[in-house]
């Protein structure tokens, strides 16, 4: 049986059970980490801690004892020896819960350099007291990805109340115009994406001027590029948004801050 880590313990997955009576269980109320373990090595612990620590603080939720211990990361070792799952590409999640945590790891599924997006009819409220906090309570993604597969399309587009590009359903977006790279500003309404920083950073290394601000929809469909990031995706270039498609895909900016990133 695969194991997981309960409140700091490793353990069968079936011994890590919490109640269904807890309210906090009952309404969503949780914040939740997906990384990508490379290897044995989790790419950007910190930063992906450091969004948790915020996201548990933001909502107030009393975390199980020993989750910011320092040995957390030695802990997740443990747990990918434990399942074998010590080489490869490895999906590592944390989720908090009140007063309980749990960290499970599983292969990561592959996933391909190219997708397809259109634009969901639903709307990302820059203005919630959940802006930025990657929250359990997942409804509203999970229901606008259905909605954009059923369609046809590998993911889907969140405008915000002002009608400027948010994010994706679970990635972040970047433009390339006139070889500029371009991505919505957090206040957007977008999460702070780890792997969206670590792109940025990477797209300075080689030179590329990023600028992170309003992104309008006009200017979106204007790109001569357009790619995603997420943890298990990295950078993904996009080969159309709903009928209208790129030419070249993916394109030479995209390939070049992927190269990067990749190291």
């Amino acid at each position: 049986m695969r194991k997981v880590i309960f409140n700091g313990e490793l353990v069968a997955e079936g011994a890590a059970l919490v109640s269904l009576g807890n309210k906090d269980v009952q309404l969503g109320l949780s914040v939740f980490e997906t990384m990508l373990a490379v290897d044995g090595e989790v790419r950007g612990w910190g930063l992906h801690m450091d969004r948790l620590w915020a996201g548990v603080d933001r909502m107030g939720i009393r975390e199980g004892e020993g989750l910011r211990d320092g040995d957390l990361l030695e802990r997740v070792g443990d747990l990918l020896l434990a399942n074998g799952l010590d080489e490869g590409r490895v999906k590592v999640r944390v989720t908090v819960i009140c007063d309980f945590y749990l960290i499970e790891a599983e292969e990561a599924p592959v996933r391909g350099e190219v997708c397809s997006v259109m634009l969901s009819d639903y709307v990302r409220n820059e203005r919630s007291p959940l802006v930025g906090v990657k929250c359990g309570s997942y409804a509203e993604n999970v229901m606008a990805l259905s909605a954009g597969r059923e369609a046809g399309f590998d993911e889907v587009v969140f405008l915000n109340s002002e009608g400027d590009v948010a994010e994706c359903a679970t990635a972040n977006v970047f433009v390339v115009k006139g070889g500029v790279l371009y991505t919505p500003d957090l206040g957007s309404g977008c999460l702070p994406g780890v792997t969206r920083e670590l792109v940025m950073e990477a797209a300075r290394r080689i030179g590329v001027i990023v600028h992170e601000g309003l992104v309008s929809l006009a200017f979106l469909l204007d790109a001569d590029e357009v790619f995603l990031t997420n943890t298990l995706i990295g950078v993904q270039a996009v080969s159309c948004i709903g009928d209208l498609e790129f030419e070249v895909v993916p394109g030479v900016m995209t390939l070049k801050i992927r190269e990067e990133y990749l190291g």
